[in-house]
């Protein structure tokens, strides 16, 4: 039986930018793509970018239910909808909880 993780907890071990002794913040995410299929990023952290637009990103979670994330194997931004996520450091996350 796989852990679990629920979404609240997810979210306060996401926005922990650096961990102890000033380490980034490292983690793996699996989710649903907007087109149905299943994407995964192995390496990947909060994103300290202001994209995309042209005023920058407006990152309150509650109203748009995006993260802006960076996948650090490419050093490129992408936004997850965390609704569609499903695991989180290999932990299958409850978003019921």
């Amino acid at each position: 039986m796989s852990k679990t993780i629920n979404r609240r907890a997810m979210f306060a071990e996401i926005h922990q930018d650096t961990r102890e002794g000033g380490q980034l913040h490292v983690f793996s995410l699996a989710y649903v793509k907007k087109d149905g299929t299943l994407g995964e990023k192995g390496r990947c952290c909060k994103s300290t970018k202001r994209c995309p637009g042209e005023r920058g990103y407006r990152g309150n979670v509650n109203n748009n239910h995006v993260l802006l994330l960076t996948n650090l194997e490419t050093g490129k931004p992408f936004e997850v909808l965390i609704d569609l996520i499903t695991h989180y450091n290999r932990m299958r996350v409850n978003h019921n909880s």
